[in-house]
């Protein structure tokens, strides 16, 4: 792609948040491919956005948020940008 063309596509936030909504699938429709696919519905309480489960072996837990990583790498990078002050080691 020419840069002169790439420049050329930016949009506006406004366009931008169109452009996002249109390609979300809405609850209602969510739902109604749920009950034509015979698919059980949602538990009650999804699970927080950006919470892990440590299920995998070998994955890392953060002591502070119980956030889990797949290698000690990726803890101790999370560890200094959000716990700043916490012992991160």
């Amino acid at each position: 792609m020419k840069l002169s063309a790439k420049f050329a596509r930016q949009e506006s936030e406004e366009m931008r948040q169109a452009r996002v909504a249109r390609r979300r699938v809405s609850l209602e429709r969510a739902d109604a491919i749920r009950r034509m696919l015979d698919v059980p519905q949602l538990p009650a309480e999804p699970r927080e956005r950006g919470v892990a489960v440590a299920s995998a072996p070998g994955s890392v837990v953060c002591p502070d948020c119980h956030r889990s990583f797949a290698l000690p790498m990726h803890l101790a990078r999370h560890r200094k940008a959000k716990h700043e002050g916490s012992d991160a080691a």
